[in-house]
């Protein structure tokens, strides 16, 4: 009897060792993971980080865990395949570089369940669904801010109707803004001239400076800076030389607000997605078993999953005359009355022929 007591005393130790590995999150609750390089970009990354804060928050029974993989490359797939192998319920990543290691191990793990929070195009497999954002309106909007502020009554414009573009990359993802910015700036200016930059990265902060102060100088009072956390170069350009600059992905402003009240002004508006709002909603609706795995769906301003910032620094930098045009182009893109060109469609050549037709 002693010998059958300590067998199922046994048996019962390793039934529980198997149930709590099963999760990573343990006692039943749903765990959600986050794969991101790093935090602090003040931008596109801490928007998600927020975005993961707000399921801790409002969605009830999710745990949430945040894990940075670093900017090596050649180690993406391992924290991957490391993050199915602990058994989350669903693991959240994004990007044109993340998305072909996340998909190669979706492939590999077909019962986990990823969600892509930013990619243009569908993953075709069934255990993944994704989202992209309508990054050309975002650009066209903000578009419209540089143009219709350039040649204002506004304390710190000019004459010049000429404006500036620094992305990070050369790439379709960055040149969509891009060429959504030339749009929304023609729409209130046919005759903008648009100074259009890269940086060669996201992350070389001194070199998106050198680069914004070499415009500024140039004669441009507006930058809109769409290159993640190198853009945070352009802010400091901005506010070294009295000058107005766009932020993109999160309101960015408000970022600055309560360190750098200075620097925060001079970031008129910003260009930003609904990433937090999108990955609330997805992993409630997966918890609740509702999301359609295998999907891919694009939010624009129609949807509301764009927008530019309107806080304290837009209302105080901008004149009553610059808002309406603001509002107007806004008015024309949500009513349709306007048609975008999007880069994804546009060869190398069809970009930089666009490019060109504004340089100053």
């Amino acid at each position: 009897m002693k010998k059958i007591i300590v067998l199922m005393a046994t048996m019962a130790m390793v039934i529980g060792l198997m149930a709590g590995c099963s999760k990573k999150a343990g006692s039943g609750e749903f765990s959600a993971a986050l794969l991101i390089p790093y935090q602090g970009d003040q931008s596109f990354y801490d928007l998600a980080v927020e975005g993961m804060k707000q399921v801790e928050k409002n969605a009830k029974g999710v745990t949430t865990k945040i894990i940075e993989i670093g900017t090596d490359e050649s180690k993406w797939k391992s924290y991957f395949i490391d993050a199915a192998e602990e058994g989350y319920d669903v693991i959240l990543s994004c990007n044109w570089q993340i998305t072909p290691y996340m998909n190669e191990v979706a492939g590999e793990y077909p019962e986990q369940k990823f969600i892509n929070f930013d990619i243009e195009t569908a993953s075709e497999l069934d255990n993944v669904y994704s989202m992209f954002y309508s990054t050309n309106e975002i650009g066209f909007l903000c578009g419209a801010v540089a143009a219709a502020s350039t040649t204002s009554t506004m304390e710190l414009a000019d004459e010049n109707a000429t404006i500036g573009f620094i992305g990070g990359m050369d790439i379709p993802g960055i040149n969509d803004f891009m060429v959504g910015y030339v749009e929304g700036a023609k729409y209130v200016n046919p005759d903008i001239k648009v100074a259009v930059s890269y940086v060669g990265g996201f992350q070389d902060v001194a070199t998106a400076k050198e680069i914004a102060l070499n415009q500024y100088k140039s004669g441009i009072d507006v930058i809109f800076a769409c290159a993640g956390n190198a853009g945070n170069g352009v802010i400091d350009a901005a506010n070294e030389l009295n000058k107005y600059v766009i932020g993109v992905d999160s309101d960015q402003a408000m970022l600055y607000a309560k360190t750098d009240e200075a620097k925060a002004s001079k970031i008129i508006t910003s260009g930003f997605k609904t990433i937090d709002q999108t990955i609330l909603s997805s992993v409630e609706k997966a918890q609740k078993g509702e999301l359609e795995w295998g999907t891919h769906v694009q939010y624009g301003i129609k949807e509301n999953g764009i927008g530019i910032a309107r806080n304290e620094f837009y209302n105080k930098a901008l004149t009553d005359d610059v808002k309406a045009k603001v509002d107007d182009a806004e008015k024309a893109l949500k009513d349709g009355k306007v048609t975008i060109p999007t880069a994804f469609d546009m060869d190398e050549k069809a970009v930089r022929d666009f490019r060109e037709s504004v340089q100053p």
